[in-house]
């Protein structure tokens, strides 16, 4: 019958496979201890006990209470700002992001670069004015220290980077920000545009959450902070896993 149809897991097997297998590196470098203890941080002040007015030192207050709550210790790491807003041009032609002489661009919410001057964290001006996508950013980028600076890993690897994030609590974050869309307008009219954050697709954002709230024994009340459609994903994702995986 088909009310006795087996519940499915939102993401593919083979997608399944990977994600596990770095889930569970990450388990073994965080150490059980710490893994067990780490919850789910919600955009609440319990987490983040500030009033943001999109200013600068909003991205500092984040930068230095997201290292605490990822356990980042000693090390200085700078904050710098970019824009990537739609430039006007005297002719009144909009470019949406700033090009080079040969037309090329690249847009991001934020780097992580390292060099002998230091640590440095530069974020896209715009983040300043959603908190959400601003944590979601600032955790990302403290990823790659987590992985890059402390030597964990090689190679840049964005896919871990952002599962990183979340397996420090920061799910929420990483899958409401997947999507942002704003508006821009001139003298001459008015657009809108999207943009991608972050890397994962929501299906394995929400499966990450889920398999993490799993392993940890977590109450789930925060799936209430998440979008629509990735808390459908996570609440499926959940479900699957307590039917399937004991």
């Amino acid at each position: 019958m088909f009310w006795n149809k087996k519940k499915k897991l939102p993401i593919t097997q083979e997608d399944k496979v990977w994600v596990d297998q770095d889930l569970n590196w990450l388990r073994v470098e965080l150490g059980e201890d710490r893994f067990k203890e780490i919850r789910t941080v919600t955009p609440t002040k319990d987490f983040y006990e500030r009033t943001f007015d999109g200013t600068e030192k909003d991205a500092e207050f984040v930068l230095e209470r997201t290292k605490e709550l990822m356990n980042i210790r000693g090390v200085d790491i700078k904050l710098d700002f970019f824009s990537d807003s739609p430039i006007e041009m005297a002719d009144g032609t909009v470019l949406t992001t700033p090009a080079g002489i040969d037309g090329s661009w690249q847009s991001a919410a934020g780097t992580f670069e390292q060099s002998k001057d230091g640590t440095k964290i530069s974020i896209e001006t715009e983040q300043l004015k959603n908190p959400v996508s601003l944590i979601a950013t600032i955790s990302h980028e403290l990823a790659h220290q987590i992985l890059l600076g402390e030597n964990r890993i090689e190679e840049n690897d964005e896919y871990l980077t952002d599962l990183t994030a979340i397996s420090y609590g920061f799910g929420i974050f990483i899958g409401n920000s997947r999507f942002n869309f704003s508006s821009f307008s001139t003298n001459g009219g008015y657009g809108w545009q999207s943009s991608g954050q972050g890397y994962l697709p929501e299906q394995i954002i929400a499966y990450a959450m889920a398999w993490f709230s799993k392993q940890r024994n977590e109450k789930t009340e925060y799936n209430q902070f998440l979008d629509k459609s990735i808390k459908n994903y996570f609440d499926k994702s959940l479900e699957w896993l307590y039917e399937n995986e004991k």
